[in-house]
């Protein structure tokens, strides 16, 4: 089973290797971005560490992973999260007030034209550790490689 999970991604060529985002970044840009209140999606959930730090911090949370073992662990480890099973480029964003990604660069610059064209202008990407093209820098944090953009309207 562990194998399967594993190889999954790779099988069914969707979804990614699993990667964890730093503690310490979740903590910067939660500590930068006040999310309490406010809708956060996280596209590719993984197990829910980051979605279980935004609703302790008061968000509603989103989380889409497209892996079905990780978006069930994901489910029991934060049972006040919304969790969706699906495909990060199929879920409408449009009510998100922050977006959390730890994508490849070349993920992120696809999603650079999802979020431009379905995010509020002044709704929030936050990308762990990949910069994403196309949109407005808000801020970086080099020592935790954190990027918060906002959406570009065309």
């Amino acid at each position: 089973m562990l194998s399967l999970h594993l190889l999954w991604p790779h099988i069914t060529g969707k979804g990614a290797g699993y990667g964890k985002s730093a503690r310490r970044a979740v903590e910067v840009a939660f500590k930068a971005i006040n999310v309490r209140g406010k809708t956060l999606y996280e596209l590719g959930c993984g197990y829910g560490s980051v979605l279980v730090a935004a609703y302790r911090s008061g968000a509603r949370a989103v989380g889409v992973e497209i892996d079905p073992i990780r978006a069930l662990i994901c489910k029991l480890r934060c049972p006040g999260c919304t969790v969706i099973r699906g495909d990060m480029f199929n879920v409408p964003l449009e009510d998100a007030d922050i977006v959390y990604i730890f994508q490849w660069p070349s993920v992120n610059e696809r999603l650079a034209e999802k979020f431009n064209r379905e995010l509020r202008r002044d709704a929030l990407v936050i990308s762990y550790y990949w910069e994403v093209p196309n949109m407005e820098l808000v801020a970086k944090f080099d020592d935790v490689k954190l990027y918060i953009y906002r959406p570009r309207k065309m």
